[in-house]
């Protein structure tokens, strides 16, 4: 194989990625129909369940205000930029980076699949943004020629959040300027989104003004200095240090790994390793030998201590429910209990551990029903604290009236628990059994994992959801029968759980 790639180095680059794609054929096969059935499947079943809402936010009935639309928009792209950071986006394959990349091959011919997908990515958000804009923000109707301003601009700010991707990959310094740049400018429009909730404007108006052939050819003249810009970028590939797209290749491989192996549980334990792996400067504490703590809680604490950097974070995530309070009314509570839900997940990492390696907690002589509750009251009182702020916002925008902030710390218990649900279980915990659809079949598996802990949310938020959406006022019946159904929640953990040894 060795004397392959020699002579393979010194032909031209079509030859060397025919050679390349012959050795990957023979080794791996062409793509089968099989798969190809797949993705048309997951297609499909996408466009059904999500097609006709997912169009209405896209293009609604009619324009809003000013600052919504091109504020929402542009948290949208802040959020491409970071699936890139998180993908890549210049990476390879798992055999190519073991076999190819340190041989004298080029390594753009081995990132040329990873670099068109991020391309193709960029074109399809960049279009999605441009008819959003066009659709929220423009006077009715929208002539041709402003829609494809719109998507010429909304393509030149994804093939430059692109560009700055790559850069920031290969440098560690452009990395933190360009990741710090984006979290101010996500803070911002977030910012902007609640002002604008808060103080509305007395009639509001489509802002985007008539486009002119001025604006036109500016707007593909930034599209293409962004994309050249990115290709710029990707030529100098060959330079790069080789442990930087090892790095990013592993990681994408492994998120391949949860799809393929149908285990979205894998991505805590990813992210898990990600974290302390570049956790530096980790001192020990008093903490976890105070007798007054119980061990479990202790640890919880100490979690969330050496984590105080999200914490601003999710304070700032708080804003969002008001801020997107223009939205559809679903839209809105379904932000609301994910995101308290989420919260509560930020102590989930030792549940999980507790469910895959319950050896551990064996031996500290503690019965389930003593961990179940020692690992409840942090992700409780982090959802309270997150409800609570998220409803003072819905106040504070004028969407409800009334101390909500209560009805939200009554929540907090509800969503720790379905955190707690959603942490303890797998996919290949649950079930591999295939479901029937008009579409074809479909592994149970990964489906009762995208609705694990959700269906306990769903149950136990009952009171808020019809709170919410019955009126404006808050009714104290309502946050006491939260109030309840969260106790109900807790003593049901409470009785199942029982006395015996983990």
């Amino acid at each position: 194989m060795t004397n392959d790639i020699r002579s393979a180095a010194g032909t031209s680059a079509p030859q060397v990625r025919r050679w390349i794609r012959q050795r990957q054929i023979a080794a791996n096969g062409r793509v089968e129909p099989t798969t190809v059935y797949s993705v048309l499947l997951a297609l499909a079943m996408a466009v059904a369940l999500v097609g006709q809402p997912a169009l209405a936010l896209v293009w609604p009935a009619g324009s809003s205000s000013s600052v919504s639309a091109p504020a929402t928009v542009g948290l949208a792209l802040l959020g491409f930029y970071g699936v890139l950071r998180q993908l890549g986006p210049v990476v390879v394959g798992r055999g190519d980076a073991t076999w190819l990349l340190t041989a004298p091959v080029p390594r753009r011919t081995l990132s040329a699949p990873a670099f068109l997908l991020t391309v193709t990515a960029a074109v399809l958000v960049g279009v999605l943004a441009g008819v959003a804009v066009a659709g929220h923000a423009a006077t009715r109707p929208v002539s041709p020629a402003q829609l494809l301003t719109t998507v010429a601009g909304g393509c030149a700010a994804t093939f430059a959040l692109a560009c700055a991707a790559v850069r920031a990959q290969r440098t560690r310094a452009a990395a933190r300027i360009f990741d710090t740049a984006g979290s101010l400018a996500a803070a911002a429009l977030l910012a902007a989104l609640v002002g604008a909730q808060v103080v509305p404007e007395p009639s509001p108006q489509p802002s985007l003004p008539a486009t002119t052939p001025t604006t036109l050819v500016v707007s593909l003249a930034a599209g293409i200095a962004a994309a050249i810009g990115l290709a710029r970028a990707w030529a100098g590939v060959d330079r790069w240090p080789i442990h930087r797209i090892i790095e990013a290749s592993a990681i994408t491989c492994a998120y391949a790994d949860v799809v393929y192996a149908a285990e979205p549980s894998f991505l805590s334990e990813l992210s898990t390793r990600r974290f302390w792996r570049n956790r530096t400067g980790i001192r020990t504490s008093g903490l976890l030998r105070r007798r007054g703590i119980p061990p479990l809680l202790a640890q919880d604490l100490l979690l969330v201590r050496r984590k105080a950097g999200r914490l601003p974070w999710l304070a700032a995530l708080a804003a969002a429910p008001a801020a997107l309070a223009d939205g559809p009314l679903w839209a809105l509570i379904m932000l609301f209990l994910l995101g308290a839900m989420a919260a509560a997940g930020l102590c989930g990492e030792p549940t999980h551990s507790d469910a895959a390696n319950p050896s551990m907690v064996r031996l500290m002589g503690l019965s389930r029903r003593q961990v179940a509750v020692q690992r409840l009251v942090m992700p409780s009182l982090l959802a309270a604290s997150w409800a609570a702020l998220a409803m003072a916002g819905l106040q504070v925008a004028g969407v409800l009236s009334g101390p909500w902030w209560i009805l939200g710390v009554a929540t907090g218990p509800a969503a720790a628990l379905a955190a707690m649900q959603r942490a303890r279980a797998s996919a290949s915990s649950i079930g591999s059994t295939l479901i029937e659809t008009p579409f074809g079949a479909f592994p149970s598996g990964m489906l009762l994992w995208l609705v694990n802990g959700i269906d306990v949310l769903a149950v136990l938020t009952l009171p808020v959801m019809v709170a919410v959406t019955s009126s404006r006022e808050l009714a104290w019946h309502a946050v006491l029968a939260q109030a309840a159904v969260s106790a109900l929640g807790g003593l049901v953990l409470w009785i199942s759980t029982g006395r015996r040894p983990v």
